[in-house]
């Protein structure tokens, strides 16, 4: 079992202190997101909203966790006016998904509730960190543009991809440019797993901050499409695709969405009296995990399907990639679940064996930061591997996984001690 201390020592070293200060972009505001292995800035860094506002959170969590060390504070700050002054549209509302290092808009200007989702997360962090008003202010501007645009009134839940005005757009001949994904890769006009779930977390936090009624509403809505809408109670897999009527499109079962969701729905509890109910669930979630994506050689892929068999015709039909924050969101997931079913004791084990995984293939001993995928035992020993696994930050590799998954781990081993 590693401890607290030993969580922590990798947070400092392998988070905060590879990221802050070179990610802050001093010459166009916000942040730096391309890496290479040895922290070499490359790339365009383009301005997406997710990683900014990811990132962002980073720094606030940081802030609240060493409040004595003023660089992150400084992050902070620094994220927060880029959020605010450049990010958000003041002409249409709502933050733009994407722009370039120059500030130009990307996209069409096309805004998402999954890039929104982020934005008010990182709101949410801000505040708790520094109660700066203006936190919360923007936070009740974002997630009132989110209810006036994104919220489907016929069906409930969200669309995701919008125009710059607010209107969603639900079909490739509405989109300003030839398509039939969105901008986070979902079919347009279906409704996904992705934006659902992370909404959830984001309209937990923001309940935490602002208990408003309509928040209050939106959380429940959250909680009953992830435990009843999107599940399959039978066997715990979650639809990823849906139609917007809650029609579910077949597709394989993600295992970090599945982490994410069985955690989420164990913060959820003191804000919806459903604790029992809640609980069986995330352990559905996590014991579907369990049968059908489990990598022999530790950690977890990508994808697998939802129900056996795992093979057809010889052909294995699984994602096999293992993904950095898969496996993060796993650790702090099994961890939380090992207190609240001590009754099993497969799930402390299962935190320990994904503690050394992460530790031998994930953590870069050489240059700080973790890899973005498992680097092979030959790839380590020979000290070279392709730039895909290696690259420490792109658009859509931030800190946030590791940061928040080390700080839960870090405040639960500490309660246990």
């Amino acid at each position: 079992m590693p401890s607290a201390a030993q969580l922590e020592a990798v947070l400092r070293r392998h988070v905060l202190e590879a990221w802050f200060p070179r990610s802050l972009d001093t010459t166009h505001g916000g942040f730096l997101c391309d890496f290479d292995r040895r922290w070499t800035p490359l790339g365009p860094h383009d301005k997406l909203l997710e990683f900014h506002g990811r990132h962002l959170c980073v720094a606030a969590d940081a802030c609240r966790q060493y409040p004595q060390e003023p660089g992150y504070r400084q992050a902070m700050e620094h994220g927060f006016k880029y959020l605010r002054e450049v990010l958000w549209d003041d002409q249409a509302g709502g933050w733009f998904h994407c722009l370039d290092r120059n500030g130009r808009v990307l996209e069409h200007g096309t805004k998402h509730a999954h890039g929104i989702a982020y934005g008010l997360d990182a709101c949410a962090a801000v505040y708790e960190a520094s109660r700066d008003p203006a936190a919360l202010e923007l936070a009740k501007a974002g997630f009132h543009w989110l209810e006036e645009h994104a919220w489907d009134r016929e069906h409930g839940g969200h669309f995701g991809f919008l125009t710059r005005e607010g209107k969603p757009i639900l079909e490739p001949a509405q989109c300003p440019w030839p398509t039939e994904l969105d901008t986070i890769g979902t079919p347009v006009g279906l409704k996904d797993l992705n934006v659902h779930c992370d909404l959830l977390e984001t309209f937990i936090r923001l309940y935490r901050i602002w208990p408003d009624p309509a928040v209050a509403t939106r959380l429940a809505e959250s909680v009953e499409i992830i435990g009843k809408r999107m599940l399959v109670p039978e066997s715990g897999a979650l639809h990823y695709y849906v139609t917007p009527d809650w029609r579910p499109i077949p597709h394989l079962v993600r295992a970090g969405y599945q982490f994410q969701a069985a955690y989420r729905l164990t913060m959820a509890p003191d804000l919806t009296g459903a604790s029992d109910e809640l609980r069986r669930t995330a352990i559905t979630l996590v014991d579907h995990i369990l049968r059908h994506s489990r990598d022999d050689n530790g950690g977890f892929y990508y994808a697998a399907p939802g129900a056996l068999p795992l093979d057809l015709q010889g052909q294995n039909l699984s994602v096999r990639l293992k993904p950095w924050w898969v496996q993060v969101e796993g650790l702090k997931t099994f961890l939380v679940l090992s207190r609240l079913a001590p009754e099993n004791p497969q799930y402390l084990r299962e935190f320990d064996a994904l503690w050394e995984v992460i530790e031998n293939q994930y953590l870069d001993a050489r240059h700080g930061g973790v890899f973005a995928f498992a680097l092979r035992r030959r790839h380590r020993l020979l000290g070279i591997s392709p730039k895909q696994v290696t690259a420490k930050g792109h658009s859509w590799k931030d800190a946030r996984h590791e940061a928040r998954a080390l700080l839960t781990c870090i405040e639960m081993l500490r309660e246990n001690h």
